[in-house]
C-alpha cells in the first residue's frame, strides 16, 4: 500500500480511538484527506484507474482501496468519464468526505420540500463547481448529484461505512419517484 495511504489510515484509526462521534471524526478527517490528495504518487497511480460506471443503466462502481475491520470506515475512488454524472441521491446513514484528485465537476445540492398537494419534492439549494483539491463534507441524508465536466474526474472518498451494503435513496427529479437501493458496487482494488 502507498505510504501516504498507510499514513491516512493510521490517522483515521487514531480519530476513531479519540474523537467523540462521526460528525467530529469526519470533520477532523478533512486535512488528512487533503494530505492524501496532495501525494504525487497517488496522483500518478490514478492515471490508470479504471472507470467502470454505466450511468445509462444505473450502474455505478467505486474502487475499494481499504475497509477497516475494526471501525468499518472505507476509502474509495470514484472515476467519472467526461460528461458523466451521478443520479440525485443521498448516502443513507453513511458519513462521507469526498476529495477531488483530478478533473472537475459541478455539485448540485437539494432539499426536500412539500408541494401543493402534500407531495414531497426536491428543490435545488446549491450549485457549485469543484476542482482538484476540493473537499466536500457530506453528512448522512444530504441529497446531491455530481455532473462531470469535459475531463476525466477522480474522487477519493472516505466513508463511515460501505455504501455497497448500506441503503441509500435515489431520486428522479422528473417523476418525483424515490428508490431505496444499495450504493455503488465496491470493487476491491490494490494500490501496490
Amino acid at each position: 500500500m502507498l505510504p501516504a495511504m498507510q499514513d491516512f489510515i493510521a490517522k483515521m484509526r487514531g480519530l476513531y480511538e479519540t474523537a467523540g462521534d462521526d460528525a467530529e471524526r469526519f470533520e477532523k478527517a478533512r486535512p488528512y484527506l487533503q494530505e492524501l490528495l496532495d501525494d504525487p504518487e497517488l496522483r500518478k497511480r490514478a492515471e490508470t484507474w479504471p472507470s467502470r460506471n454505466d450511468p445509462e443503466n444505473g450502474h455505478y462502481e467505486n474502487l475499494l482501496f481499504y475497509e477497516d475491520s475494526d471501525y468499518g470506515f472505507v476509502l474509495n475512488a470514484l472515476i467519472k468519464e467526461p460528461g458523466e454524472g451521478t443520479p440525485v441521491h443521498d448516502h443513507g446513514e453513511v458519513w462521507t468526505v469526498y476529495g477531488v484528485l483530478k478533473g472537475g465537476e459541478t455539485v448540485h445540492r437539494y432539499r426536500r420540500v412539500s408541494g401543493a398537494g402534500g407531495e414531497d419534492g426536491l428543490e435545488m439549494v446549491g450549485d457549485h463547481k469543484v476542482s482538484p483539491g476540493y473537499i466536500d463534507f457530506v453528512p448522512p441524508g444530504e441529497i446531491h448529484a455530481e455532473y462531470n465536466g469535459p475531463a476525466r474526474t477522480v474522487g477519493i472518498i472516505l466513508r463511515s461505512g460501505n455504501v455497497g451494503t448500506n441503503p441509500q435513496t435515489w431520486y428522479d427529479l422528473e417523476t418525483g419517484e424515490r428508490e431505496r437501493r444499495f450504493g455503488p458496487k465496491q470493487v476491491p482494488y490494490a494500490l501496490d
